[in-house]
């Protein structure tokens, strides 16, 4: 079989299904944005109600990563589903603790990179018993008995050619010199091929980045009313050098941990939630980051049967660890760049990275706020700054904050007011903090 750097090259249905998948992903996204209820009938009570046949049919075939992973999205998606909802039905109290919007939002993303963390780790530690296991032939006949009745391993491009009885011992010898030959690891409990290397910890590096790069917690507002025609929840801070930056790792730690799965779990997948947020949903990656991901680590565990053995359906990867290392590489160049990025705009701007944006003077940023928000928001968007909407190019309809605004506010600060002395939305136009100072 050919192959490029990263894949092999595939066959037509290879293609057609990427294309499928790709469609259904944003799909699914697009209607839980629009119809909101189907964020709680799929997911929340969807969810809980499939997790005990997820946990006893799928956790023999792809292991409790992966379950795991399902349990935290089904949270996750909630979670999301309720702030959109909530910030639609009441504003003034979305806005007041808007920073808590900001600390669900990043518990459920840290939870995930850093589950994503572990598992790079784990494979760097464990990366001699991955190899040993796929030159043992005890090794790969034992995953094909603990996988339900699925066979991980004839589909396998090291079972190419191999001469015998498919299942036999001579078979499998057959197999387990061909992973000794080309150096590829494998996995004994999920039956995934894999190599570790140093590339994991750079690769974990990069995440731990991302991580701390995350800004703008206390700013995630939903679109003002009469602004879209699907109003989003929009986390105006997250723009192009993060959403890049965590592609990057996003890609290397599943490439270096689910190679075969990359083609759709990264390519396809990643590529739906970043078009989208580049596009016709500005603003909205961690949306679409959201739905794609609960709709994709779903389907892999509720139907593992057809989704996880190798397959007509699969474009293997080469595992050729140069391969691996560019993927680990570029995640690290691009998250450490990021990470200066970031230290540059906090030393020359002397804004706070979490309670406040940070990116005010990028266009991007310029843009969703002039789509998504009315001068109410773009006024409470700048209340911690000295600059207003007008000097950062919002085009606020008035130099004038208006009365009846949102009002910036910590819950530490007690009954202190310590946004920015300039023109600002007075206090009185939030009773409950009024009361409080």
């Amino acid at each position: 079989m050919h192959s490029l750097f990263l894949w092999e090259i595939g066959t037509p249905t290879v293609y057609m299904i990427w294309l499928l998948v790709f469609g259904l992903q944003i799909l699914i996204a697009e209607i839980n944005r629009r119809w909101n209820w189907t964020i709680f009938a799929l997911w929340t009570v969807g969810g809980i109600l499939m997790m005990p046949y997820a946990a006893i049919h799928g956790t023999p075939m792809v292991g409790w990563f992966p379950f795991g992973k399902y349990a935290i999205m089904v949270a996750t998606a909630t979670m999301t589903g309720f702030l959109l909802v909530y910030g639609k039905r009441n504003p003034r109290k979305a806005h007041r603790y808007a920073i808590w919007f900001g600390v669900a939002l990043w518990i459920g993303l840290t939870a995930n990179i850093m589950e994503a963390n572990i598992r790079d780790l784990t494979i760097f530690f464990q990366g001699d018993t991955y190899y040993a296991c796929g030159a043992d032939w005890t090794c790969l006949a034992h995953i094909n008995e603990t996988h339900n009745g699925i066979d991980m391993i004839a589909g396998l491009p090291e079972a190419r050619g191999v001469a015998g009885e498919v299942g036999s011992q001579a078979w499998y010898e057959g197999v387990a010199a061909n992973f000794a030959a080309g150096h590829v690891g494998i996995d004994p409990a999920t039956g995934f091929r894999t190599i570790g290397g140093w590339w994991n910890i750079a690769s974990a590096l990069a995440g731990l980045l991302n991580i701390i790069t995350i800004t703008g917690l206390g700013k995630i507002m939903v679109t003002s009313p009469g602004k879209q025609k699907v109003r989003g929840l929009i986390w105006v801070d997250m723009v192009w050098p993060w959403v890049i930056a965590y592609d990057l790792w996003n890609h290397a730690f599943l490439y270096n941990s689910l190679a075969d799965y990359t083609w759709y779990c990264t390519l396809a997948l990643l590529l739906a939630c970043t078009i989208p947020a580049f596009t016709w949903a500005k603003g909205q990656w961690i949306w679409f980051r959201c739905f794609t991901l609960m709709f994709w680590i779903a389907a892999n565990n509720l139907l593992p049967e057809i989704l996880v053995p190798p397959s007509s359906m699969t474009n293997f990867a080469t595992m050729n660890p140069a391969a691996n290392i560019a993927c680990s590489m570029a995640a690290l160049i691009s998250n450490i760049a990021l990470f200066m990025y970031w230290m540059y705009k906090i030393k020359t701007t002397g804004r706070n990275p979490l309670t406040n944006a940070l990116y005010f003077e990028m266009g991007e940023f310029r843009t969703i706020v002039r789509e998504h928000f009315d001068d109410k928001d773009k006024y409470f968007l700048c209340d911690f700054i000295k600059e207003t909407p007008r000097e950062l190019g919002f085009d606020p309809d008035s130099d004038e904050p208006p009365t009846d605004g949102y009002v910036g506010h910590m819950p530490w600060w007690g009954n202190e007011d310590k946004r920015w002395n300039k023109p600002r939305t007075p206090f009185s136009a939030d009773n409950v903090l009024t009361k409080k100072s």
